[in-house]
């Protein structure tokens, strides 16, 4: 749970960064930048904070140790030093400037922020923000004269998109610290995540649910000469587990879902390709918020070259007991046979 609702945005410092490959500008700040009523923070904490999916989890990583990570440095600095706010954001600027060398990312303002009274998991704490704005919206702006009104358009930032974003939650050494990211842009090569913050995933629940039903959905798509029911089949079945289950085991995952010998072996085979046993260590508790959302990425349907789709609600595991298979000879054409008790 993460609550917002009395959070205070202290401190904010906002500079412009550029395409360095682009040979773009980058423009710092020398002070923080004020925030002149509680309307216009309500509307900053909007556009913050609406955008994020706490169900999933970060952590600093680097190849010899995190404490060299950058953000790392500068947001821990930060959370020590709240009044260096504006120092480490430069160095925070200057960071992401280095980085940004992909041909598409955008030049765009990069906001800094430190937050208070934040509420995550029980815990009440402090946040060190880090947000980027690259797209524009125009708004229509109408004002009143004497007795007219002018109509004009501005250009300005929507507080329901973000772009960019990294909330950074300090617990003073009581857990690890934990990161929550947003990267909407699917053009630049994801360097916020990998080369700007540096972060994986934290392996909890939620990440380790996930991970296995996009390893069902790969597995199925690896399998050209398994049946589209088939292939149905073992996706409700899978998603089913999950949603009966408190507790993934991966032995027992396979024999509640695999329909016959050949399909275990290859199920199987796929575990030890990908070393599942030793990731979770055989179990790992379920986390019913993944299982929802994965459900909604799920393809459990039929798509025929008629441009005909038959959807398979993922409550139904026997799928060949409502829909059969057969080939008519005099029209040379596939068909399926749907079996229904009543119409709705």
């Amino acid at each position: 749970m993460v609550d917002f609702s009395n959070a205070k945005v202290l401190d904010l410092a906002v500079h412009i960064v550029g395409n360095k490959s682009k040979d773009e500008e980058i423009i710092l700040t020398e002070t923080s930048s004020a925030i002149v009523d509680d309307a216009t923070e309500q509307y900053i904490k909007e556009y913050f904070f609406s955008s994020f999916n706490f169900e999933l989890s970060y952590q600093f990583t680097h190849e010899t140790s995190v404490k060299l990570n950058e953000i790392y440095i500068y947001s821990s600095t930060i959370f020590q030093s709240p009044n260096l706010l504006v120092e480490q954001s430069i160095n925070i600027a200057k960071h992401l400037y280095a980085v940004s060398t992909h041909p598409n990312i955008k030049k765009g303002e990069l906001y800094i922020a430190y937050i208070k009274d934040c509420i995550i998991d029980g815990y009440k704490t402090n946040a060190v923000g880090i947000f980027k704005s690259e797209t524009k919206d125009f708004y229509i702006d109408i004002k009143q004269l004497k007795q007219s009104f002018s109509v004009s358009c501005k250009k300005g930032i929507n507080t329901k998109k973000l772009d960019k974003g990294c909330l950074i939650f300090d617990f003073e050494k009581k857990i690890p610290q934990k990161i929550y990211i947003v990267d909407t842009s699917r053009n630049d090569a994801l360097y916020w995540k990998n080369d700007f913050l540096r972060v994986i995933e934290i392996e909890d629940a939620y990440t380790n649910t996930s991970k296995v039903l996009n390893m069902c959905k790969k597995f199925i798509s690896k399998q050209p000469d398994l049946e589209k029911t088939s292939k149905v089949s073992f996706l409700n079945k899978s998603v089913q587990y999950f949603e009966t289950h408190d507790n993934f085991e991966v032995d027992d995952f396979i024999d509640n879902t695999c329909e016959n010998e050949d399909h275990c072996k290859a199920f199987k085979s796929y575990v030890q390709e990908n070393d599942l046993n030793s990731k979770f260590e055989g179990t790992f508790e379920i986390s019913k918020q993944a299982v929802t959302a994965a459900k909604k990425k799920i393809r459990n349907f039929i798509k025929l070259d008629s441009d005909i789709e038959i959807k398979i609600p993922s409550k139904i595991n026997a799928v060949e007991e409502v829909i059969e298979q057969g080939y008519d000879t005099e029209k040379q054409m596939r068909y399926y046979k749907i079996y229904y008790t009543s119409e709705k």
